[in-house]
């Protein structure tokens, strides 16, 4: 099991980089989401202890407050590491093709939506995640 663990890691970590160099970001994003996903949803069960046996909705709460957290904190992080400004949208991920043509669509100003939409998400999911 740990050899196939092993291989899992080292595959799905190498296709993604090697699709992106090659052009193809779009389907390269879709591998790494899926290839975060499952590596996010093995960590939880890992830590809760559940083997991957069904334990009620506390599984839903702790994988629905980490993507709440996620969603909220990931970009203002990544965004003050790179030296964005903290709301900036790119235009490679299809994130950020939705929040773009969102924005133009319903011509929200971005700062103020996006902060009092991560707030949200911050609270909702820190309460999630202290449910235990």
């Amino acid at each position: 099991m740990i050899l196939l663990a092993a291989i899992f890691l080292i595959v799905f970590e190498a296709i993604p980089e090697a699709l992106a160099l090659r052009g193809h970001k779009t389907v390269a994003g879709i591998i790494e989401f899926v290839y975060r996903a499952v590596i996010t949803v093995v960590f939880f069960g890992w830590l809760m202890g559940l083997c991957f046996s069904h334990y009620g909705y506390s599984v839903y709460y702790s994988i629905g407050g980490y993507l709440l957290l996620r969603f909220a904190l990931f970009d203002i992080v990544y965004n003050l590491t790179a030296d964005l400004p903290i709301f900036y949208i790119g235009c490679t991920k299809l994130s950020d093709k939705f929040w773009q043509k969102f924005f133009s669509w319903s011509h929200f100003p971005v700062g103020a939506f996006f902060g009092m939409l991560k707030f949200i998400c911050v609270v909702i999911g820190v309460v999630w995640l202290l449910k235990h």
